[in-house]
């Protein structure tokens, strides 16, 4: 992080202080493998509405849980199966631009569902194949400033964006674009996707245009060993779930690495698979910490 005291002068020329980003420090870890309410299994995607609830997708157990800050179980709904308001591998969460509704990607039944904030299923879109109404092994899924869905089509190698209610607007890529699109969100004029299978981030304009990508397979600052979930912090920094790493690496919006945190291990602050990450409002960050089946809080 770069901060430039107020033009302080030695022998008239300003100067520039350098000061080395601080690392985010675990501040509280919740959760431990099972059925139970309140217990996780594999958790995936995580959301937060304004109430600082936290939405887990609870993958091995196929529900969604609402949590409190603290971990407290709140309520949780679904159940494994095909039928409305089941899930077959519930993956990628949003609330919607309300904060009322939570969207939930039912990665395996190749469909979004959307809920109301009691877990009471609304409506879906979706529905296995090709066309651009379709989904094919669907993963990641935001909202995005004009409260519209954009979801990571694996099967089929896009990004598609859909109104709140279903309805199929426009998509990106194609053609090659990407190999694996895990996640996309938006952030000011831009849409930044993952790209699992090519170890970089890709960054388009919201039209949809290339602009750069950044990033390469390897362990060092700003490489990627299986990229998955996005989000972009209060200070406008993109952080980025490295989950083979084991940790989250933060980088400005043009590539530039700022910092990381996490390693791999099962202490406080350790991670086993770090996927998917959320800001509170309070600028503290929720990761979930796949295989350690817990939710852990950073400042």
């Amino acid at each position: 992080v770069s901060v430039k005291l107020n033009e302080e002068h030695i022998h008239g020329s300003p100067f520039v202080v350098q000061v080395k980003a601080r690392p985010f420090r675990p501040v509280s870890s919740f959760g431990k493998k099972g059925s139970a309410a309140g217990m996780l299994s594999e958790p995936w995607g995580v959301a937060v509405n304004e109430r600082n609830e936290i939405a887990v997708t609870d993958k091995g157990n196929n529900r969604v849980q609402l949590l409190s800050i603290n971990g407290h179980y709140l309520r949780s709904f679904g159940t494994k199966g095909s039928k409305q308001g089941e899930f077959n591998f519930p993956s990628g969460i949003a609330f919607d631009i309300m904060n009322e509704n939570i969207f939930v990607v039912d990665c395996r039944n190749h469909r979004v569902q959307l809920f109301n904030k009691q877990g009471e299923y609304l409506n879906q879109f979706g529905g296995k194949g090709n066309l651009d109404h379709q989904l094919q092994y669907p993963i990641g899924l935001s909202v995005d400033s004009d409260g519209n869905v954009i979801v990571t089509d694996l099967g089929n190698k896009v990004v598609k964006i859909f109104s709140p209610s279903g309805q199929f607007l426009r998509k990106i890529g194609g053609e090659g674009s990407f190999n694996k699109p895990w996640h996309c969100v938006q952030y000011d004029n831009f849409l930044i996707v993952s790209d699992r299978g090519e170890n970089s981030i890709k960054v388009f304009s919201r039209e949809g245009r290339f602009l750069y990508k950044f990033g390469k397979k390897g362990e060092r600052d700003g490489e990627f060993n299986i990229p998955h979930c996005l989000s972009v912090n209060k200070a406008g920094h993109l952080m980025v779930c490295d989950t083979l790493n084991h940790r989250v690496q933060v980088f400005e919006l043009n590539g530039k690495f700022i910092t990381m945190f996490g390693t791999k291990g099962s202490g406080i602050g350790e991670f086993d698979h770090s996927i998917s990450t959320a800001v509170l409002s309070d600028g503290r960050i929720v990761v979930s910490d796949l295989l350690n089946h817990r939710i852990q809080i950073f400042e």
